[in-house]
């Protein structure tokens, strides 16, 4: 997952975490990669997005879709191809992208309900705010394992006191790092590093990092789980409330991500 090339994880989710990408660039750059331009089109033409008739190009669909929503598709599209969908020490990485994806389609809807200027990072935001997992359980296979092993006997305990007991690496690390050596903005190294912990997170990026919380604690009350977080989690209203967050916007979002979920993942595959 380190750079190599302008096919590169790093370069490509650089490119579509930079809102100054006009359209017709952003459109060029995903042409320029057949396999993922094939498969943005196929997510603009899948049920989850209900168009009535058919998106033939990557210049239409953001015509139809817009900016955002485009790369949105282009970075799960990514995503999807380029985490291995099997590693020894962490065996349900398809679990912990439907997870990732559950994650990332509350954060963006929550974002357009309470702060539309956070809406443009709100997908990307939780779509990778978890990418730091993979790259734990790849340099620290046997911390990896033993976490796991204490995660399926805890299953409600803090990550964090887990993590300090068991890995010599935490995930929050691993992805903070990473993204901050991809170059990503600021606010998405701080979501990697304080996604459990908010208020741990520069106060300029509290906001985004706490509405990522959110929709990983709202796919867990949905059973949208993983090893490394096993239990489905009650919703945290409280929390969500201090964040501005208002109780009908929380529980509509409940409501339909899982059909939201199983929807984006099909069209995915």
């Amino acid at each position: 997952m380190a750079e190599a090339g302008t096919s590169s994880p790093a370069r490509l989710i650089s490119l579509l975490c930079d809102e100054r990408l006009s359209g017709d660039e952003l459109s060029a750059k995903i042409e320029a990669h057949p396999v993922l331009a094939a498969r943005v089109l196929q997510v603009a033409n899948s049920p989850y997005y209900g168009q009535v008739k058919s998106v033939g190009t990557i210049k239409r669909a953001l015509q139809l879709l817009g900016l955002n929503a485009i790369r949105g598709i282009a970075a799960a599209a990514f995503i999807d191809q380029v985490i291995p969908r099997r590693i020894a020490t962490l065996p349900d990485t398809p679990s912990l992208l439907r997870h990732s994806l559950a994650t990332a389609i509350v954060c963006e809807r929550l974002a357009g309900r309470v702060d539309p200027v956070l809406a443009p990072d709100a997908f990307i935001a939780g779509l990778i705010h978890n990418l730091g997992t993979v790259v734990q359980a790849s340099l620290d296979p046997s911390g990896t394992a033993s976490l796991i092993a204490a995660r399926g006997a805890d299953p409600c305990g803090a990550i964090r006191s887990l993590e300090q007991e068991h890995c010599q690496l935490h995930h929050e690390d691993c992805g903070a790092i990473l993204f901050d050596a991809w170059q990503l903005p600021d606010s998405l190294v701080s979501v990697a590093m304080h996604h459990h912990q908010p208020d741990g997170a520069p106060e300029s990026h509290r906001r985004l990092v706490g509405l990522v919380w959110a929709g990983a604690n709202l796919a867990l009350s949905c059973s949208i789980t993983f090893s490394l977080e096993p239990a489905a989690a009650s919703l945290d209203y409280a929390k969500m409330l201090a964040l501005g967050l208002h109780r009908p916007d929380i529980d509509a979002a409940a409501a339909e991500l899982p059909e939201r979920v199983d929807l984006l993942s099909r069209a995915l595959t």
